[in-house]
């Protein structure tokens, strides 16, 4: 593969909390990209006689700058799309963080917290098909965005 985008529905104690969000590996001192790594790591089969291999991984990702690119126009694309269908939309932005879903990914990866499940008005849209398409579209857009600049990566026609 040339491009890895792994996408999640984000979860929060507190209700109110929304927006979009945007991910690339490597580490972080913020405690929520750090939460939000932690939920999502929960349910990998790593173990913690792996952290050592885990560690070593993220500090060589080579993929680094072109995974920030990357998270950057799909960021862009999902908080230009949300802002339109969510009133006071908040762009959460690009952020890094050791999500084990990215760590063995040998091209550019970023993963995407789409909405948040625990918004009741995000929850809403999130359950509509017609609202789900956006917001794939909205990601392609993203990821055929980063594309364009790449002078080796051909997209496929519709």
């Amino acid at each position: 593969a040339d491009l890895f985008l792994s996408i999640h529905a984000n979860s929060s104690p507190y209700p109110r909390i929304g927006g979009v969000e945007t991910f690339y590996l490597n580490f972080t001192d913020s405690k929520d990209a750090i939460d939000v790594a932690s939920r999502e790591n929960a349910s990998s089969q790593k173990s913690i006689f792996e952290l050592q291999d885990i560690i070593h991984k993220i500090t060589l990702h080579e993929k680094l700058d072109e995974s920030r690119e990357f998270a950057g126009r799909v960021q862009s694309s999902l908080f230009s799309f949300s802002s339109r269908n969510i009133a006071g939309q908040k762009d959460r932005g690009v952020k890094k963080a050791p999500f084990v879903v990215l760590i063995d990914a040998h091209m550019p990866s970023v993963l995407a917290e789409i909405g948040f499940v625990t918004n009741p008005r995000e929850e809403a849209l999130l359950k509509k098909s017609d609202y789900r398409q956006k917001l794939a579209d909205a990601l392609y857009r993203g990821l055929a965005k980063y594309a364009e600049g790449l002078s080796h990566f051909q997209m496929a026609q519709n």
